[in-house]
């Protein structure tokens, strides 16, 4: 049987339950509710498509949780970008709330040393905007801290990223799109969200434009041919395995918004852009930028002849709240392998999701509801079912860093990947969740704080959609999220 007759099946079956359920009378509430759903399964988009939903309202504890609607709630499905809520919960659970990643710049023999900690934030142009810092802001404090130790020499500076292994990219992820931010390496130092920012400016029509760069480096290089035009259709793209880019296209006008492509070699970036910056400020350099993944190590066992010179720390919350509101995948596979590490392994994709495993075994669920393959849910190896998602937000909601969990997620019209998402509805600032997409695939879980001042919790997973009609989808979810709203008002 194939997946659209087993869900036709499916439905053909709950509308029979319903009927059922109505001739009970009132007695059986969750009949309503079903009601309330059933027609939004109805919809066309949906004819071809796996469902996967699970309702369920929470009380006081987590021994006070009322199950109160499911389909096929036990299968596993595709969760896109809703895996990222499983990533950071484990991350919370088993790193700790007190976590902080740590990067370090030491001095050794002569040569600067900087080490990793796998710390997704690190020159975060667009996180950093917001308290007025750019990309190259930590790496300009640091060049003060060296002169004002009046330390204007230094050999090689060696760059250390054996937190994390150096797969930089998942053999899952779509090669066909390393170029595009949403699937930028992943690496034990990363830099701007290991991507490089172009800003174009059209001189006259038909000439070829200028450009800048953020950060401004020699890490990469740029073979310019786009020209003034009429359209503003530029395009920047990146030879896979280096870091050659090509910009081309038209330019009407400068842009305000970075155009961004990623890079090759993340801790290579980082440790170049770095040099640059202390160049600039007046600190020579006569050695090179070398790679060496053995300081960590040898720090770590005998600090002795190692002078440290700076850190800069980002606590775990800041981590997980880009992770989960913007949907970042670098940010959620720094998480994941990081889980890894910390465990005594490695800091691999298989010793991360492992990790991530782990955690949900803790919560008692059943393997066969889930398989783990990354941490962002840009696989499609990736499947977790309703129910799982369900759990693990349940969990969190009575865990004791509740109150930080629920600030680290998207806000229906207000925030995130949610800030256009239930516009002029009265459930703005009342849904806090995850959202999910890849191609034919959408989802949407988390809480619903209802007209009866109670918290639900839900998850709404689409496999199998027809593509181009995710917007749609969000539609059908933010419809079941108010049939859930309107039924707890008469309940």
């Amino acid at each position: 049987m194939d997946s659209s007759h087993h869900t036709a099946r499916t439905r053909r079956i709950g509308r029979i339950f319903f009927a059922l359920l109505l001739l009970l009378g009132p007695a059986a509430a969750r009949a309503d509710l079903a009601g309330e759903i059933a027609p939004v399964l109805e919809d066309k988009l949906l004819a071809r498509a796996d469902v996967a939903i699970e309702i369920v309202r929470l009380g006081n504890g987590p021994g006070e949780v009322s199950r109160l609607y499911q389909m096929n709630a036990t299968s596993p499905m595709v969760p896109a970008s809703n895996l990222k809520v499983v990533t950071t919960s484990a991350a919370m659970e088993m790193l700790g709330p007190d976590f902080h990643f740590r990067t370090l710049l030491l001095l050794h023999e002569g040569n600067l040393v900087l080490i990793g900690d796998g710390d997704p934030t690190l020159g975060d142009a667009e996180l950093l905007k917001k308290v007025g810092w750019d990309v190259n802001t930590v790496f300009k404090t640091w060049a003060d801290g060296l002169l004002k130790r009046n330390l204007r020499s230094v050999h090689d500076l060696l760059v250390d990223d054996s937190v994390f292994d150096q797969e930089f990219l998942h053999p899952n992820w779509p090669a066909d799109q390393t170029q595009k931010r949403y699937v930028a390496e992943i690496a034990g130092l990363n830099l701007n969200a290991n991507c490089i920012d172009v800003y174009v400016r059209p001189i006259a029509r038909g000439r070829t434009v200028e450009f800048t760069t953020d950060p401004v480096t020699a890490f990469v290089t740029i073979k310019n041919t786009c020209v003034g035009g009429g359209d503003n259709a530029v395009w920047l793209s990146r030879q896979p395995g280096g870091n050659e880019l090509i910009l081309r296209g038209t330019a009407r006008a400068a842009n305000d918004v970075p155009i961004s492509v990623t890079v090759h070699d993340p801790p290579m970036y980082a440790g170049t852009v770095l040099a640059e910056t202390f160049k600039n400020a007046g600190i020579a350099m006569t050695g090179a930028v070398v790679r060496d993944r053995t300081a960590r190590a040898a720090y770590a066992k005998d600090p002795n002849g190692w002078a440290l010179l700076a850190v800069h720390e980002t606590p775990l919350a800041e981590v997980i709240a880009r992770a989960n509101k913007d949907s970042m995948n670098l940010y959620a596979e720094c998480l994941c392998k990081r889980l890894g590490f910390a465990a005594g392994g490695a800091g691999t994709w298989e010793a991360g999701t492992a990790q991530m495993g782990r955690f949900l075994e803790s919560l008692h669920l059943p393997p066969k509801e889930y398989h783990l393959d990354d941490g962002c849910g840009l696989s499609k190896e990736n499947a977790v079912s309703a129910h799982v998602m369900v759990s693990v937000l349940t969990h969190d909601f009575f865990s004791p860093q509740a109150k930080v969990w629920l600030g680290c997620l998207a806000v229906a019209g207000e925030e995130g990947t949610l800030a256009e998402r239930f516009r002029g509805t009265d459930l703005r600032g009342r849904v806090i969740a995850k959202s999910g997409f890849v191609n034919g695939v959408s989802c949407l879980s988390g809480y619903l704080h209802a007209k009866d001042d109670r918290w639900y919790c839900f998850s709404i997973m689409f496999n199998g959609i027809p593509e181009g009609t995710n917007s749609g989808a969000k539609v059908l979810q933010e419809r079941i999220v108010h049939a859930v709203d309107r039924w707890s008002a008469q309940n």
